[in-house]
């Protein structure tokens, strides 16, 4: 366990996204997956205008209004009749409803033309930051007068420290994609492709974890496929065909026991939900053809039980990795099913 307390460099926010997210985790911060998250996130995407999620990003202010740039006083900002307009518009409409209109004049009021961030800049630049309070204002008044009521936003989280987090956290991970589509002008496909073979392996993950609980096997078995890293990964060639994928790390025990549970799977949904549910979902269970490749930079899981790895693959590894793996003697016993 690592017992160091938590550091920054030069003290300032790390710049690569693993290390930023770590840090902020550390500090408190809610899961970007949290209904305060997501409510600050699709409410910022509304005032930009990118409501779609494969909009592109509005282009920044110009540096030279960036540079001349100087955040109001928050008495002047607080007392504005534009933000009392503003308020009374949000009160009156949906939060899908908001205008460009009122977005402009309320910026406009402080010399503002671009409703953006300052993409080139830091998150916490002087322009960035009264931006993100800009927007933090506005998501507490449409809070408050109902219309984010369809977020379950739990009250521990709903803090300016919080959300001042959030967005950070939001504006940093945006800019990462702009970095990435300067380098690879496909990286939008890339990372769709990712988070689809990461669903389907989740999906396959809670299946085998639910048909387990309902064959009421030993919870070490279960343990086993809470990670989905346990699952195989599955590709798409350009017809739309699944096919699994060998995991080179996987014993052919393990594999053979997965199989099985994914053939239970399709069984226990049949018999509980009936044979049109199972065929009007096309479970992946079933659309999933035999593999014909092998993944060969996968996550391999630590802590297994012996059996679960393949020997030529342990003894491929170094000395160290495989203390890391740290593979239980004892091997785990697969019922037949």
């Amino acid at each position: 366990m690592n017992t160091n307390p938590p550091r920054l460099q030069n003290g300032l926010m790390p710049t690569t996204s693993t290390n930023l997210h770590s840090q902020l985790c550390t500090s408190g911060i809610p899961s970007g997956n949290s209904a305060f998250a997501q409510s600050i996130h699709d409410f910022t995407r509304i005032v930009l205008g990118i409501e779609a999620a494969k909009s592109d990003l509005p282009p920044a202010p110009p540096q030279s209004q960036v540079y001349a740039f100087k955040p109001p006083s928050k008495e002047a900002s607080a007392a504005s009749l534009i933000l009392a307009r503003f308020r009374t518009y949000l009160s009156e409409h949906n939060l899908s409803d908001l205008e460009v209109g009122g977005r402009i004049q309320y910026m406009a009021h402080f010399n503002v033309h671009h409703i953006s961030f300052a993409w080139d800049d830091s998150p916490d630049s002087p322009y960035n930051a009264w931006f993100a309070s800009m927007l933090w204002k506005h998501w507490t008044f449409a809070k408050n007068n109902g219309l984010l009521h369809k977020y379950a936003i739990s009250p521990t989280n709903n803090t300016a420290a919080n959300g001042q987090k959030v967005i950070f956290r939001w504006i940093h991970g945006r800019q990462d994609e702009i970095r990435q589509s300067a380098h690879n002008l496909h990286w939008r496909q890339l990372k769709s492709a990712r988070e689809k073979r990461s669903k389907r392996r989740k999906q396959i993950s809670d299946h085998c974890v639910d048909t387990c609980v309902a064959l009421c096997l030993p919870a070490s078995l279960t343990r086993i496929f809470l990670d989905p890293a346990c699952t195989s990964d599955t590709e798409e060639d350009d017809e739309g065909n699944l096919y699994g994928m060998h995991l080179p790390w996987r014993s052919q025990e393990l594999t053979q026991f997965a199989h099985k549970l994914d053939v239970a799977t399709v069984e226990r949904l049949r018999k509980g939900k009936g044979t049109q549910y199972v065929n009007r979902v096309k479970l992946l269970e079933l659309r999933q053809r035999d593999p014909i490749n092998t993944s060969f930079v996968v996550p391999v899981p630590i802590c297994l039980p012996c059996n679960c790895y393949t020997p030529t693959f342990l003894q491929s590894r170094g000395h160290v990795a495989q203390q890391v793996l740290n593979t239980q003697e004892e091997p785990c016993e697969f019922p037949a099913i």
